[in-house]
């Protein structure tokens, strides 16, 4: 499951109390209107799918085996695009065709899409300062570096110093106050001033170098350079590292090393540490030009692209009408192979793998183990199952959401979508089930399934979430999400095969069998229904505002792309649509998420806002009022 860096919060929670519904079920009637009667029948009707909760196919032993292969070192850590990603992805594709399952993909059973993996350092890198008259060059990955988010032009202009390059209204403190940028290289410390209270730093919220770059650009500066502080005893060049964000953050960025920047001080009749010192101790701005200093740089960054799959089987539905209609199940196979290039956790210095055996060889699991039992009576369901592993989970759902805007996933004509991510470690009986408002059928679906398996539940209404079926019900499919919860070992090299809770995870496979099973021959329409929320509880740090956007990861395009907008929220009632890219909220151009965060950052409840959004050729210009969040 996918985690949005240190932007994000945790994982994922469900913050929606239970819904409770009455059922007499000695003569199994419910006490709810017409539809929940016909779901008591429809229960009788199938009752071959609701006896015991006994699928003598769905063993312990079975998961197991798969989830110790799926999450063994061979594989590395099944990070998209390696050796261990084709040997994950040819076991699933061989017990597919064990169990007699057709391919459903593009290409057999792959549905190819490229991704973005690493960054790699063009040839034409370079960095140069004139001061004083006396012009040096400096050595790529020696003395400089460029981030892997700058844009690739060059930069080239007088040199200021802004301090930490900072903008905090709140705080009184601006670093771009009392100069006048526009058209010069910025210098700025990383990081942010300290604060006498290690656990609170009010300026913390402003140090990450993406939103440095926000405050920089709209003040007309043609460059930054970021330097270590006199803290950082060690002056390392930042590494060449993918933040997930496809789109540059709009203005050449590098780092030199601390005696570069020294040097430039030193030649004005300053030192940089006693600057940067007095900075901090009185928490006031103190920025300037350095006189007769110029420079000029070119970064090139270049983004490695691989050709990775999405893989799908299918048993072809047994009715005539209702085979042309589809329930996938499904979950992401991938995970973050080293931790090397994204998504890692562990704070350790030593090179490991990150085994992902709940996060999702769990879920992965689960597929296999639902293929092969569905695949024992294929007469038996009405619609046609495909059973779909994603990749690109962890970098922004890239291959789910891919794969719905494909023609193949229009030809499928998909009702349902069952996702299964972190499905391993059942503690205190506690099970997560998402999705569950997105149509009238699944709340009273999972509470009388529950009554034989007894999971003491947390549902959830809402169809989004930081996993594949959120791009499903952005395309108004009903889905339901199955999750265990966080777990202390998630993204880190301790998630391993032996901390599963295999009793548990039998258990859960065996419930959305019987959920599988109901929504493959449910005779009627799957209804969706949009779930409508005018408020969001989860916490962003310094952000107040709930506006109710769903950003697409997979996007390349300057702006902020959305793949839809939540019920109810302030961006549907201002008009915002699914396929909107946001180029200006506010008065902030927006050419990222991380823009649009950091302006997000400065409004408050029942404020107004315009937006302004590129709609296909259009420009259309919008208003809105924030939500609380």
């Amino acid at each position: 499951m996918r985690r949005c860096s240190r932007l994000g919060a945790e994982k994922y929670k469900n913050h929606i109390s239970l819904q409770s519904w009455s059922i007499v079920t000695s003569t199994r009637i419910y006490k709810m209107k017409s539809k929940l009667l016909l779901l008591s029948a429809l229960f009788l009707f199938f009752g071959f799918v609701f006896v015991d909760g006994d699928n003598p196919e769905i063993s312990k032993d079975d998961i197991k085996k798969h989830i110790k292969y799926l999450a063994s070192d061979e594989l590395e850590g099944r990070f998209p695009g390696t050796n261990g990603d084709l040997l994950a992805e040819k076991y699933i594709i061989d017990e597919f065709k064990k169990y007699g399952l057709k391919p459903a993909g593009e290409n057999g059973f792959l549905q190819p899409f490229e991704m973005v993996t690493e960054l790699s350092l063009g040839e034409k890198n370079y960095f140069n300062t004139n001061v004083n008259g006396t012009q040096t060059r400096y050595a790529t990955n020696e003395e400089f570096t460029p981030y892997g988010f700058s844009e690739g032009k060059v930069a080239s202009g007088e040199l200021a110093f802004v301090g930490y390059g900072i903008t905090a209204p709140e705080l009184n403190y601006d670093d771009y106050k009392d100069i006048d940028v526009k058209g010069k290289i910025v210098i700025m410390t990383r990081f942010a001033p300290p604060s006498k209270d290690v656990h609170n730093n009010p300026f913390s919220k402003y140090e990450n170098t993406r939103y440095k770059t926000l405050p920089a650009r709209e003040s007309g500066a043609a460059g930054i350079i970021l330097v270590n502080g006199s803290d950082d005893v060690d002056d390392k060049l930042v590494k060449l590292r993918f933040d997930n964000a496809l789109s540059n953050a709009g203005i050449p960025i590098i780092q030199a090393k601390r005696q570069v920047i020294e040097a430039i001080f030193k030649a004005n009749g300053m030192d940089f540490q006693a600057v940067q010192k007095g900075i901090d101790e009185t928490g006031k701005p103190n920025s300037f030009l350095l006189k007769n200093s110029n420079a000029e740089f070119l970064t090139e960054v270049i983004q490695q692209k691989i050709t990775t799959n999405n893989i799908l089987g299918k048993i072809e539905g047994s009715d005539a009408a209702l085979k042309n209609e589809v329930v996938v199940i499904g979950a992401h196979k991938d995970h973050v192979g080293y931790g090397t290039q994204y998504g890692s956790l562990y704070e350790g210095t030593d090179r490991q793998i990150h085994n992902g055996a709940d996060d999702n060889a769990s879920g992965t699991t689960a597929v296999l183990e639902l293929a092969q039992k569905f695949s024992t009576n294929k007469e038996l369901t009405k619609r046609t199952l495909v059973f779909m592993l994603f990749n690109g989970e962890e970098a922004g759902l890239l291959g789910s959401a891919y794969f719905t805007k494909t023609k193949l996933f229009k030809d499928m004509n998909v009702v349902s979508m069952i996702n299964l991510d972190m499905v391993g470690r059942l503690a205190d009986n506690k099970l997560n089930i998402g999705g569950v408002g997105t149509s009238p059928l699944l709340t009273p679906l999972i509470d009388s399934l529950n009554k034989t398996y007894n999971f003491n539940l947390n549902k959830s209404e809402d169809g989004f979430g930081p996993s594949d079926h959120a791009s499903f019900y952005t395309q108004n499919v009903p889905v339901l999400f199955f999750f265990t919860g966080n777990q202390p070992d998630y993204h880190k090299p301790s998630d391993d095969w032996d901390k599963i809770n295999y009793e548990g995870e039998e258990a859960i496979v065996k419930m959305t069998y019987d959920v599988a099973a109901y929504l493959a021959n449910y005779p009627s329409k799957i209804e969706f229904t949009k779930v409508v929320s005018s408020t969001e509880n989860k916490s962003m740090g310094n952000i107040k505002v709930y506006i109710g956007t769903v950003p697409d990861y997979s996007s390349q395009v300057e702006g902020m792309q959305i793949t839809g907008v939540k019920a109810g929220s302030p961006a549907e009632k201002g008009g915002l649509q699914g396929g909107d890219i946001i180029t200006k909220f506010g008065k902030h151009d927006i050419k990222n998420i991380y823009d649009y965060t950091y302006a997000l950052a400065e409004y408050k409840p029942n404020e107004e806002v315009m937006v302004v959004v590129k709609r296909g050729t259009e420009i259309v210009n919008l208003k809105l009022v924030c939500g609380s969040r």
